[in-house]
C-alpha cells in the first residue's frame, strides 16, 4: 500500500479513466446500477463481515484506490491512534488530510478490509475504486449508506441483500 495526496488521488482516477465531479471526487454513477444499502440499525458485531463484503465486492483487482473524502463528522467515533498505527506499518506518517488516498495491490486485500473497517468505525465518507473494474466500485457515506456501483446484474442483486 502507498498513500496519495488529494491531487495524486485525483490524478490516479483520471489516469484510470474515472471522471471527477465538481468536488474532484470519483463519478461512479455511469455504471448501470447504484445499489444503496443502509448500514443504520445493523449489528456492529457484524462490522468485520460488512467490511469483508465491501472489500470482496471490488475483487479481483490489480490496484484499488481507497480514498477518504470526509472525516471528522463523528469525532467521538474516530480512533486516530489505531488508524495512524496501522498506516505506520506501511511507513506512512503523513496526516489523513495530507494523504487521504490509499492504493492497494492485489495481495493487500486483507489490509483493504481493515482500512474499510476503520473507516466504518470512524464514520467517514470513502470510495473504493478497483482497477480493472470487474464487479463493482463502492462509496460509503457518514450517513450510513453503502452505494455499490455496478453493471453486473447478478452482483446488483447480491448487493441488495448482502446484510439480510
Amino acid at each position: 500500500m502507498w498513500c496519495l495526496t488529494p491531487e495524486e488521488s485525483q490524478s490516479w482516477c483520471e489516469g484510470h479513466g474515472i471522471h471527477l465531479d465538481s468536488r474532484n471526487h470519483p463519478i461512479l454513477d455511469d455504471l448501470k446500477y447504484d445499489v444503496q444499502v443502509p448500514l443504520s440499525d445493523r449489528s456492529w458485531s457484524r462490522l468485520f463481515y460488512v467490511s469483508q463484503f465491501i472489500a470482496s465486492s471490488v475483487e479481483p483487482f490489480e490496484k484499488c484506490l481507497f480514498w477518504v473524502t470526509l472525516s471528522g463528522v463523528w469525532g467521538s467515533s474516530e480512533n486516530w491512534h489505531l488508524f495512524y498505527r496501522f498506516r505506520d506499518s506501511y511507513h506512512e506518517r503523513r496526516l489523513l488530510d495530507q494523504a487521504p488516498g490509499h492504493v492497494f495491490l492485489r495481495h493487500e486485500a486483507a489490509d483493504l478490509t481493515t482500512f474499510i473497517q476503520l473507516a466504518l468505525i470512524s464514520g467517514w465518507d470513502f470510495y473504493v475504486v478497483p482497477r480493472p473494474l470487474h464487479q463493482a466500485a463502492v462509496f460509503v457515506t457518514h450517513d450510513e449508506f453503502v452505494h455499490f456501483y455496478t453493471s453486473n446484474d447478478a452482483f446488483a442483486s447480491k448487493a441488495r441483500t448482502f446484510l439480510d
